[in-house]
């Protein structure tokens, strides 16, 4: 008998065994994503420490220099010779430059000059010029390497003609060629210079605020040795006197901070050298000016027209704070008269404070001494946490004996302190402030120290509440 064969097949199916790993994997990033959902949606607390520093409010912006200038133009066309480094101090009468026609002082000039030795003073000289220029560098002010350029030029002009004028003088009388050349004196004594802009005729009575739309597009014309000019071009410039003016636009809101001042101190942004001028005013087609007159630094912006300055206005010193870190709160106000300096108790330490009156549930009166020693003391009156003393608190006054119930309440700035891990309110008396920070007096009593930890954003805490 031949047995069938069965064709139908059953499966044998594995018994289901967890992967242990899996699950774990599984498991470690449930909790990243929770832990990471909780802490990108919940509000972080950020804290601050107190330091004592100095806090500064400069404005800056630029002004107009103003002097008594005068440009000297050329006689008669040829090439041009100085005698002088630019600001330099000539007197009166003084050759500044000589005119000829075919270049001939040139040629004696190189002859006198190359008998110029270099000495010790004169590198240090050109060192001190390449310094200035290294301090003050900012890539961003490329007009200062054509400044540094001719500086250095100057420097050696400077050196290398000492006396000249004497010595080319002896030169052109020995090749009997002085009648060729027109000598130009100076009409009265101050100080040179070689930069002509086109400004040196502006009054204060012209200056508008259309002087200050493009400060940086100043065409100055520098104007060297051997150089050929034509008639009546503008050979150089003269200052005869060291009081100068920088005068500067004013908005209405700095206008407010100084108009009551009389002198203030600038700083110079390109070179920090700082100075006090005397302060007046003027208005010219509805613009207030003012207007910062000086002795001082005349011959070291002579070349310039615009300067920016920062008039250092305000300045204060004390306990640094964010402003954001300011809060306000209702304080119990307690007349000094009603605080005492003891206790209720023996031998308690004496310290100020007031006697509060309470009853407990049969009606009995007890009495008992609350310290105020870290309570706030202002013009004759205590503000006390209304924790410590709510409105409606009954004390004793210790004069009279009489009972006196607190009613008072004032609203005052302070911040949260969190040095003990809990939110504590610190009263805060501010010096000064600006748009982000405040300068707050350190011998507020009750007040915040230097080195305590102060909540940036207490906005949505309040007092006693933890910080972990």
């Amino acid at each position: 008998m031949v047995l069938k064969r069965n064709r139908n097949v059953i499966k044998y199916r594995k018994p289901l065994k967890p992967n242990i790993a899996l699950v774990i994997l599984i498991i470690i990033i449930l909790y990243v994503v929770v832990i990471s959902w909780n802490y990108f949606n919940a509000e972080h607390i950020s804290i601050y420490e107190v330091n004592e520093t100095s806090i500064a409010d400069d404005s800056t912006m630029t002004g107009f220099i103003l002097r008594d200038e005068s440009v000297v133009y050329s006689e008669q066309e040829g090439y041009i010779n100085f005698y002088h480094a630019d600001q330099s101090k000539v007197g009166k009468n003084e050759v500044i430059y000589t005119i000829d026609k075919n270049g001939t002082v040139n040629d004696l000039l190189e002859q006198v000059e190359s008998s110029h030795q270099v000495t010790s003073s004169d590198i240090l000289k050109l060192r001190e010029v390449i310094n200035d220029y290294y301090s003050n560098y900012n890539p961003a002010n490329y007009y200062t390497i054509k400044d540094f350029h001719y500086n250095v030029e100057n420097t050696i002009f400077e050196q290398s003609r000492d006396n000249l004028y004497s010595d080319i003088k002896k030169q052109l009388s020995e090749a009997s060629k002085s009648t060729e050349i027109i000598k130009s004196k100076a009409a009265n004594p101050g100080v040179i210079s070689y930069s002509i802009d086109g400004y040196e005729d502006i009054k204060l009575e012209r200056i508008t605020s259309e002087l200050f739309k493009d400060t940086a597009s100043v065409d100055r014309t520098q104007l060297t040795s051997s150089e050929k000019v034509q008639a009546g071009a503008p050979i150089y410039k003269l200052v005869t006197s060291d009081e100068w003016k920088i005068v500067i636009p004013l908005t209405d809101s700095i206008y407010k901070k100084i108009m009551d001042l009389s002198t203030v101190r600038v700083t110079v942004k390109k070179d920090q050298i700082s100075f006090n001028c005397a302060l007046s005013f003027q208005q010219n087609e509805g613009t207030n000016f003012a207007i910062l007159t000086t002795s001082r630094y005349m011959g070291r912006y002579i070349n310039d027209r615009y300067l920016d300055i920062e008039l250092n206005l305000n300045a204060a010193t004390g306990l640094k704070i964010p402003n954001s870190s300011i809060i306000k709160k209702k304080m119990t106000v307690v007349p000094k008269q009603y605080v005492s300096n003891g206790s209720e108790k023996p031998n308690s330490a004496t310290q100020p404070g007031v006697v509060k009156v309470s009853y407990d549930k049969s009606g009995k009166e007890e009495k008992s001494f609350v310290p105020l020693e870290n309570a706030s003391l202002k013009e004759d009156k205590y503000y006390v946490n209304d924790t410590i003393l709510p409105p409606g608190t009954t004390i004793v006054d210790p004069k009279t004996t009489q009972l006196v119930t607190l009613s008072e309440q004032e609203t005052l700035e302070g911040v949260y302190c969190v040095n003990t891990g809990y939110c504590q309110f610190r009263k805060i008396e501010k010096i000064y402030e600006n748009n982000e920070y405040s300068i707050v007096s350190a011998e507020t009593n009750g007040g915040i120290s230097n080195y305590d930890h102060i909540v940036v954003n207490p906005q949505r805490l309040n007092e006693n509440d933890f910080i972990e």
